[in-house]
């Protein structure tokens, strides 16, 4: 789509790239200001799909640790543990092993989710760092393009408070020789402010060879004027996970806690730039953005064994991402126009060895253009119809092993059609039908042991769903029902070890929240999701598999919160999570004749506030469950997992300058 760079770079021209979503929320946290939906600053209950915000209070008194923890309390989304490290996987709408590749993930607007098999590195995105948090469940391919079938995150991170210079220093530890250190920082006039976060963590881990060290920064710079805005963001990170590995059942029942292979261990370093602006021009706006990152690992597994394995990659993406919004009158109806194109450049560079033996080169090249155009008309009934085109070079070599780059073009496109019908007082229905796409990434192309290459198709999904929801001054009520059916789905053959694209699948479910301030010093919410994963037809492994389940996929979730405001500066937050069974990984010809088994979990955090100082104490998993979140079956017949963290507890200290 070459025809579409003049178009951007006059944009560009006219506004050096910011992002408007960092324009400040108002006041009121019950109807908050969100970008996901349009990727313009909206009021949220204008939009005619729901939008969950996770707002700063919400993260202040939440229990969670890190984003994923923060996350699984939401319906519809699952986390799992497959690695043994902090970064756990988050899947939105039952996707199983590959739901963070349908999960996308943003941060201020850019994405961050991986086109390799590996998750997003959470751990770089500190709690502290964080504005809010916006969920849209099942939406976001026409804005966003490929990866967001089971909907979209978006991270919204702090901007520098106008006219005021503070910061805070915090320490704590915990369970398992945890130890955290974070500094921040916040100089800014009427104009020009700048931001700074800083976190260390180091951690023994719950298991052997389980240790982790992570680093991390962030910085944001913003210029604000009379018309507009102009930012900086930037941020880096090191760390080093030992990786205790899945052991067996019979291991598990004697040492949940021993390693697989004690001398496994991963690398990562990375950091990111993001420049953007945003301009008003009369009642519309235009805003752009510039963004960079780079990403370098380093990771050693079956240590101490004949297979000893070696792996270094490195990965870079550039994205230019102008757009446009225009809003106006006509025929007695409000109207809103978004357009902008996005340009993406990805490259992998894989060094591996000695009984990993490929080292891949691959590629990954896209333009898109895109445009969302809502209708409100006179009794609040609003209607957005968006479309999307998307041109996608993908491509994968290894001149190392003589294998002649293999490449590939596809025109994709998406659509969405959905609608708001406000129903009296604070309700309203909504309902929308649409279509998106993921993309094969690396590891879906080329297998490492091989040094082979095939090249899989772009997976496809068209969706629908309806749903009610309301908001008031002191409730927030949810009720969704949706369905989705994948052509082409990407998934890994445990009969060959390698991916491939399953015959078609379908997901349905419900999704339930509820938030109320029940009174001024007492909060509640409960969430409740049920989900049907399943093959709609085809073979696998030589078996009959229409009807079948889709593996790591819970028929039953939910959760329970409460937060207790007992003294003027006291307050007792608890969570409670439920995780029903699921068929284990590989078992989707489901013939094991075991489920995961079902587990709840619940967290406990004490804070106390005393002028400049905070103090935090919490325990994790209180009633010392013991669980997995990832297990897969191994065919003998038993199956393998992770174990997960027995009871936890920690204590944190806060002093804020002022």
């Amino acid at each position: 789509m070459k025809s579409y760079h003049p178009i951007a770079a006059a944009l560009c021209a006219a506004a050096i790239p910011a992002y408007a979503a960092d324009a400040p929320a108002p006041a009121s946290e019950l109807s908050p200001v969100v970008v996901t939906a349009t990727r313009f600053p909206d009021v949220q209950r204008q939009f005619p799909v729901g939008v969950t915000v996770i707002t700063e209070s919400d993260i202040r008194n939440s229990t969670a640790s890190t984003v994923p923890e923060l996350l699984r309390m939401l319906p519809g989304v699952q986390t799992r543990d497959l690695s043994g490290t902090p970064n756990l996987q988050v899947d939105l709408r039952g996707f199983g092993v590959f739901g963070d590749q349908n999960t996308l993930v943003l941060l201020d607007g850019q994405r961050i989710s991986e086109n390799e098999q590996l998750t997003v590195n959470w751990s770089a995105i500190p709690l502290d760092s964080i504005e809010r948090i916006e969920v849209m469940r099942g939406s976001g391919a026409i804005l966003y393009g490929a990866g967001a079938t089971g909907g979209t995150i978006n991270i919204i991170t702090k901007a520098p408070a106008a006219n005021s210079r503070s910061g805070f220093v915090e320490a704590g530890v915990g369970s398992y020789r945890t130890r955290d250190v974070r500094v921040g920082a916040n100089i800014a006039g009427e104009r020009t402010g700048l931001r700074l976060t800083m976190a260390h963590r180091e951690s023994d881990g719950y298991r052997d060879n389980n240790a982790v060290r992570i680093d991390s920064a962030q910085l944001d710079w913003r210029y604000t004027g009379d018309r507009g805005a102009l930012t900086l963001k930037a941020g880096g990170d090191d760390q080093r996970s030992e990786l205790p590995g899945s052991i067996s059942e019979a291991q598990i029942r004697v040492n949940r806690k021993r390693a697989a292979l004690p001398g496994d261990f991963a690398l990562l370093s990375g950091g990111y730039l993001n420049l953007g602006g945003n301009m008003r021009l009369g009642a519309g706006e235009i805003a752009a953005n510039v963004s960079y990152r780079k990403k370098d690992t380093d990771s050693s597994f079956f240590v101490a064994t004949a297979f000893r394995n070696n792996v270094q990659t490195e990965s870079t993406q550039w994205l230019f991402t102008p757009r446009a919004k225009l809003p106006y009158q006509f025929g007695g109806m409000n109207h809103t126009l978004v357009a902008g194109i996005d340009v993406e450049d990805w490259d992998f560079q894989g060094r591996a060895g000695p009984s990993v033996i490929g080292r891949p080169q691959a590629t990954q090249r896209s333009d898109a253009l895109y445009a969302q155009h809502t209708t409100t008309f006179a009794g609040g009934t609003s209607v957005a119809l968006g479309a999307r085109g998307q041109r996608v070079t993908y491509g994968v070599a290894d001149p190392g092993n003589a294998v002649a780059r293999t490449e590939r073009k596809r025109n994709l496109d998406a659509y969405e059609l959905a609608l708001r019908q406000p129903l009296g007082g604070s309700w309203a229905a909504y309902g929308k039908i649409g279509s998106s796409f993921r993309m094969p990434n690396v590891n879906d192309n080329y297998s490492l042991f091989t040094a082979t290459v095939a090249l899989l198709e772009p997976q496809t999904a068209r969706d629908r769903e309806i749903g009610l929801e309301s908001v008031s001054a002191t409730a927030r009520y949810r009720l969704a029902l949706y369905e989705i059916e994948l052509d082409n789905e990407i998934l890994l053959d445990p009969a060959t070890f390698t991916n491939r694209n399953l015959p078609p699948t379908q997901r349905r479910g419900i999704e339930a929240e509820a938030r109320w301030q029940a009174t001024s010093s007492i909060d509640l919410s409960a969430g409740y999701t049920y989900t049907e994963a399943e093959f709609r037809a085809g073979r696998f492994g030589g078996t009959a598999i229409a009807g079948n389940d889709v593996p790591l996929v819970p028929r039953h979730a939910a959760s329970l919160g409460a937060g207790w405001k007992f003294m003027p500066k006291a307050r007792i937050d608890a969570a409670l999570r439920y995780t029903g069974e699921q068929r284990y990984d590989g078992d989707e010809r489901n013939t094991f004749n075991q489920k995961m088994p079902a587990y709840t979990v619940v967290d406990l955090k004490l804070a106390y506030d005393q002028a400049d100082w905070r103090f935090t104490a919490g325990i994790q998993n209180l009633f010392n469950e013991h669980y997995f979140s990832y297990g897969v079956f191994t065919g003998f017949p038993t199956y393998s997992a992770l174990p997960a963290p027995e009871r936890m507890l920690y204590v944190t200290a806060r002093y804020t300058f002022r």
